[in-house]
């Protein structure tokens, strides 16, 4: 009896540690990741047209970015999960997501400044006229 309960002791306390370092990884899930803002007055020069193509090109290259950045924020909890088990002192060396998370939050930054182009150039009365629908990313 003893000994069956030094394992679930040892279980629970192998457990515990596992949950309380695997906070560990630098790396990010996309909705934590904070817009790094660009200025807005290189796309004041754009027309509404212009600035509604680069808002769908961003739009395509944010939902990109943003599975990559979950993809490698998956990756790297798991990795850093399996380490923790096989090899505790690896765990240390996990690079995270930083890549991803910083191209998506300039993309993000990006983004924020082309709907500020167009709400200063007053296009949005020219985008109803055009029809032209576009997919507002998650933020």
């Amino acid at each position: 009896m003893k000994i069956n309960r030094r394992v679930s002791t040892l279980t629970l306390l192998i457990s515990a540690g596992i949950l309380v370092l695997s906070g560990c990884s630098t790396a990010k899930k996309s909705s934590d990741v904070q817009a790094v803002r660009t200025p807005v007055a290189p796309y004041l020069r754009l027309s509404c047209d212009e600035l509604f193509t680069e808002q769908r090109t961003l739009i395509e290259r944010l939902e990109m970015s943003r599975k990559a950045v979950d993809k490698a924020y998956d990756s790297d909890k798991t990795t850093e999960v399996v380490t923790w088990v096989l090899f505790a002192p690896a765990a240390f060396f996990l690079e995270g997501n930083q890549k991803e998370a910083t191209e998506f939050s300039a993309t993000k930054g990006q983004y924020d400044t082309v709907q500020e182009a167009i709400a200063i150039k007053k296009c949005a009365s020219e985008m109803k006229a055009q029809e032209t629908p576009v997919a507002i990313p998650k933020s």
